[in-house]
């Protein structure tokens, strides 16, 4: 269908809103009046309720469109089915699944998508944070794409799963991956297809050093495969990433940034920035050493704790190879942190997964000793309600939301805090 079709145009058919619920949908049709959070829009009802929407594509504030709601008590929730006005900044998607693969959610705002994404941010903050607490945005270069994407084989066909299912849409592209990564994909099909890869159904990880060149492939058993000309043969080499000086090493299928270069480039620029230096950094959740390596020179010494035994020997290999020794701990961060942790000349920088910080854990940071304490984080609600947790005891000085996720709703926050009085 042609998207720049005249507004009152239907697009392809889209689920109910949610279908198993038992609670009755109603049909809605209004304006967004602003983005909220995870890029969904707010409209309201007559009587003055506020409703969330979500839909397979982007949405500007001022769009008038149609959708399935359910009412509750205080607000509504709901999908837009249909536009009834589009916004003329839209633009014609460059995915032809765009609107039912679930690894996106903003094709069709083209350039505009930083815009998006900072009003969705702020409103985050405003209502998480208050009104008066400022804050920077950091918006994705045009051409960032994914190093990382993860594919399902059904047995049939290889893709991304459908917006809220696990129903396979088979893609022979990418257009939010590395070339080499879009390039790979029906290579990695037809080896399945041809037995030369497990036929097993599962989960497929294909993935790029920097610069983006080398594609490997790993199964959910953690067996690894690189592609030659001649095609995929065994290979348990790592993937190396060259970000600027210092170049970083991790086993494939393990986790690590998903736009290296630019990842790299903000946290680098941003830290220096905030010139955040000390004593001793204490790197907690400390992977396989990316933070250690861009902030090494500017500490004396260097503690990295990570509770994968496999991403510790790489950073501490990652290190020593950087000229920045340090001392790299398996352990669980939680755990490992104890009370008053540091001295005044030390900064205590975590970067946790999705869910944040664990109660018990930011009970001890409260006691902490340190002078300065860096938190990242990939979840905006997480990431918020952390800093409230730790601000009896931390006073926020810098805050800053990163474009991390090209083309999706999800964005990385930092902030520096010092130790209050």
């Amino acid at each position: 269908m042609n998207r720049k079709a005249e507004s009152g145009s239907r697009m392809a058919k889209v689920p109910p809103a949610y279908r198993n619920s038992p609670a009755r949908t109603e049909s809605w049709r209004g304006p967004i009046e602003r983005l909220a959070w995870a890029g969904k829009g707010v409209g309201r009802s007559e009587d003055g309720r506020l409703l969330l929407l979500e839909a397979p594509l982007a949405l500007f504030p001022g769009e008038v469109v149609e959708a399935e709601v359910i009412w509750k008590a205080r607000h509504g929730e709901g999908r837009v089915t249909r536009w009834v006005t589009r916004d003329p900044r839209r633009a014609e998607a460059a995915c032809p699944v765009a609107e039912i693969c679930g690894g996106c959610e903003l094709w069709e705002s083209g350039r505009h998508a930083p815009e998006l994404k900072r009003l969705m941010t702020a409103d985050l903050l405003r209502r998480q944070l208050g009104e008066g607490v400022p804050w920077s945005w950091h918006p994705a270069p045009e051409l960032a794409r994914r190093h990382r994407i993860q594919l399902h084989w059904d047995g049939a066909a290889l893709g991304y799963f459908r917006r809220h299912s696990h129903a396979l849409v088979p893609v022979s592209a990418c257009p939010a991956a590395a070339e080499p990564l879009s390039e790979a994909i029906p290579r990695l099909q037809a080896a399945i297809l041809g037995r030369m890869l497990p036929t097993r159904p599962g989960r497929w990880e294909l993935s790029t050093g920097t610069p983006a060149q080398t594609v490997w492939a790993t199964d959910e058993r953690g067996r690894t495969w690189v592609l030659e000309p001649d095609g995929w043969q065994r290979n348990a080499e790592p993937i190396r990433h060259q970000l600027g000086e210092t170049a970083l090493l991790h086993e494939p299928g393990a986790f690590f940034q998903v736009s290296p270069p630019w990842a790299a480039e903000a946290f680098g620029d941003l830290l220096r920035s905030w010139n955040l230096k000390g004593d001793t950094l204490y790197d907690l959740f400390g992977g396989v050493g990316f933070f250690s390596a861009l902030l090494g020179d500017r500490f004396r010494h260097r503690v990295l704790v990570e509770s994968g035994e496999t991403a510790v020997v790489w950073a501490r290999r990652n290190l020593e190879a950087a000229g920045r020794p340090s001392d790299c701990l398996v352990a669980d961060v939680a755990a490992w942190v104890p009370e008053g942790l540091g001295s005044p000349e030390d900064v205590i920088l975590l970067d946790p997964p999705r869910a944040g910080l664990e109660p018990a854990l930011c009970d001890r940071l409260l006691t902490a000793n340190a002078g300065t304490l860096v938190l990242v984080g990939c979840d905006g609600a997480a990431f918020c309600r952390d800093l409230k947790r730790l601000a009896s005891a931390w006073q926020l000085e810098q805050l800053a939301m990163l474009d991390l996720f090209p083309l999706t709703t999800h964005v990385e926050g930092v902030a520096m805090m010092t130790r209050r009085p």
